[in-house]
């Protein structure tokens, strides 16, 4: 991995947390706008609608990065208002699969509309010229964001070596 200046980095470390933490900030608002649902609702929501197949509950519970009993309280809530429900994994007797519910589909449509409304506004506020700009940076801090988690990941139980 290249070297960067350490006054580089540590720079573009608090830009980046700045704008995740705005980012972050702006989305919970919108999705309170748009539904009854908490922010953790929500992004719940998106995560189980963009899974390339249902998700068990281990890997929602990673994903979202939340303790097992933790993940289970918020699928159990979406459950509750019938949004997502839980069926049997058909390899594993003792695991479910999460799946969106017609109404959690319908809620998640919604939901990204909202939040697409969001980046169009978003990204009407910055320059027409720099657009291009910032959707390349981002697919490369994405790109990086991606390699570090396979490149870093604690081996062994060991600390991570980044």
């Amino acid at each position: 991995m290249p070297r960067v200046p350490v006054q580089t980095a540590q720079n573009a470390d608090a830009l980046l947390r700045e704008v995740v933490r705005l980012f972050l900030q702006a989305q919970r608002t919108m999705t309170d706008c748009c539904s009854d649902a908490t922010a953790k609702e929500c992004q719940a929501l998106l995560l189980v609608a963009g899974a390339d197949s249902p998700l068990t509950v281990q890997e929602f519970a990673a994903r979202m990065g939340l303790e097992k009993t933790w993940a289970s309280r918020l699928i159990a809530r979406l459950e509750k208002r019938g949004l997502v429900t839980r069926v049997d994994h058909p390899d594993d007797g003792r695991s479910w699969l999460i799946e969106l519910t017609a109404k959690g589909r319908k809620e998640h449509a919604a939901l990204e509309y909202t939040l697409n409304q969001h980046a169009v506004n978003l990204l009407g506020c910055v320059p027409a010229a720099e657009r291009a700009n910032v959707e390349r940076a981002l697919g490369h801090l994405r790109d990086a964001l991606a390699r570090c988690l396979v490149e870093c990941a604690p081996t062994n139980s060991r600390k991570p070596q980044c």
